[in-house]
């Protein structure tokens, strides 16, 4: 029996490789005080991931505030432009803890890398991060019919890569994009502390805990069916 060997790790974008999150928290308040209604860091949070027009009903939500279809797409509208503002601001420094390092081992060692991001911003903030030359492919978000927690975008990027699922890991912050990849067969990663161990292969708090050498580790053991995240989660 062929053993079982990563060919390919498809990252998610914001949280993961970029940290901006807090960014996301400041364009997203922007829109809840606009509604009148209160934002927390742990809404943002959940709604990592998810599609701008569908970020602005659910903060419209949280204070049952009743929009029309103009409106929605004005505030998704405003929304991105003060984000783009945020990111032109970005530095390499905005990089997470050990994700530099991380994208430099695996590109010698050959492993393809992706990214799977919902945000249509992924380019501009993967070019100010000056980060491009690791990836074998960005998945242009507006071609995806369904967005995370679908697992389309993961598969899309699997395709550009030419690697078969069940050949790549998935890295995610968000609760959405981690059930998008638990709808694969690519096995799974996820960073932080707001998510669940057991619904991923591996689980971590920080960025900076992930090292390649574990990576293949948790995608060995993952191909043989072993619980890896029972045995090891980081603190």
């Amino acid at each position: 029996m062929t053993k079982a060997r990563l060919r390919a790790i498809i990252f998610d974008l914001d949280g993961v490789i970029a940290d901006t999150v807090h960014l996301y928290y400041k364009a997203n308040k922007k829109v809840a005080d606009q509604l009148n209604v209160s934002f927390s860091e742990e809404l943002n949070q959940q709604l990592q991931g998810i599609s701008r027009m569908r970020t602005v009903e659910l903060i419209a939500a949280q204070g049952n505030v009743r929009l029309t279809v103009e409106k929605k797409e004005e505030l998704a509208y405003e929304k991105n432009k003060h984000y783009q503002a945020l990111i032109r601001e970005m530095t390499e420094d905005h990089l997470l803890p050990g994700i530099k390092m991380l994208l430099e081992d695996c590109k010698k060692q050959g492993i393809k890398m992706g990214i799977a991001s919902s945000s249509s911003n992924a380019n501009t903030v993967v070019d100010t991060l000056g980060v491009r030359s690791f990836f074998d492919c960005i998945v242009d978000v507006k071609k995806i019919k369904k967005g995370k927690p679908n697992p389309e975008i993961f598969l899309t990027a699997a395709d550009q890569l030419k690697v078969k699922p069940d050949a790549c890991v998935a890295i995610e912050d968000g609760e959405a994009g981690i059930k998008a990849i638990n709808q694969t067969d690519m096995v799974s990663i996820g960073v932080g502390k707001h998510l669940r161990a057991e619904d991923v292969n591996l689980h971590v708090h920080s960025t900076a805990d992930l090292h390649l050498k574990t990576i293949k580790e948790v995608f060995e053991k993952a191909r043989k069916g072993t619980d890896y995240n029972s045995a090891y989660t980081k603190n």
